[in-house]
């Protein structure tokens, strides 16, 4: 998946960045914390998740979101959270 449409949505840039500081979250309080309502964050998390940068796994009925734990996931993540706070 191309890296710059992955990363060209702001919203997209947001959830990267808060499952950063979170480390894993349920889709539902994450669209509030985000305010942006559940199906965009919908369609934004199936971005993140076909390139590798997201993943999901189940609870009963809640669905929890995180990062990758991948080193160049995690290094990018850091990164953009930096830039968030400069």
């Amino acid at each position: 998946m191309d890296i710059d449409f992955v990363l060209g949505a702001k919203s997209r840039v947001r959830i990267i960045r808060e499952l950063y500081n979170l480390s894993e979250i349920n889709t539902t309080d994450l669209a509030r914390r985000l305010g942006i309502n559940y199906s965009l964050l919908e369609e934004h998390l199936k971005v993140l998740k076909e390139a590798g940068i997201v993943e999901e796994h189940r609870i009963g009925r809640i669905r929890l979101v995180s990062l990758r734990k991948e080193p160049k996931i995690l290094q990018l993540a850091k990164i953009l959270a930096e830039l968030a706070t400069e």
